[in-house]
């Protein structure tokens, strides 16, 4: 497995990651209003598109250390561009990355495997809520059938909304061509 950086690589990762971040800041100006609305275990349906920032650059390269440097553009971008949440953004992205690139060293060895995208989609989750439950108390603070269907939802999320999505953009790019020599595309 070559782990030298490409610039065709970097670029990229850092363009797709640049939308992602854009598509973030819509998503978290929409997010406090749908969930007075819709509920918060509802709203937590959008943490698969979330954990995108990490497991997109990863699955696109499938080279140690993209995904944080995915998830870091994403959170800078989402940031500079007005994002409400200000620097949590930042360790979310962080522990997602951390998360993905966990999960990529030690199953199938960046082979971008559904185990890559399962076990991604099962340690962002736990990361992000270690993080959530330490600085908020959530979900605990909700009650017990609120907190369990949160962690059931952003799980199923993680894993099903994550991995759907990814492939679908992943194809949509190797049909323009930029992907050319990536390991996603090779046979």
């Amino acid at each position: 497995m070559e782990k030298k950086f490409t610039t065709k690589e970097v670029v990229v990762v850092a363009m797709v990651a640049a939308v992602i971040g854009v598509i973030y800041t819509l998503l978290d100006w929409a997010y406090m209003p749908l969930s007075a609305v819709l509920g918060t275990v509802f709203m937590e349906l959008t943490f698969g598109v979330y954990m995108l920032s990490a497991a997109m650059p990863m699955y696109l390269v499938r080279k140690p250390g993209f995904a944080i440097f995915g998830a870091l553009v994403t959170a800078g971008v989402n940031l500079l561009l007005g994002s409400p949440y200000g620097l949590q953004l930042v360790l979310a992205g962080f522990l997602e990355g951390l998360a993905v690139e966990i999960a990529y060293a030690v199953v199938d060895r960046y082979q971008g495997s559904m185990k890559n995208l399962v076990l991604s989609g099962i340690l962002g989750p736990i990361f992000v809520l270690c993080r959530d439950a330490f600085f908020w108390g959530t979900p605990w603070s909700y009650g017990t059938a609120v907190a369990a269907g949160v962690v059931i939802v952003r799980f199923f999320s993680a894993i099903v909304l994550t991995t759907i999505i990814v492939k679908v953009i992943t194809a949509a790019l190797a049909k323009t061509g930029v992907l050319k020599g990536f390991k996603c595309v090779q046979k």
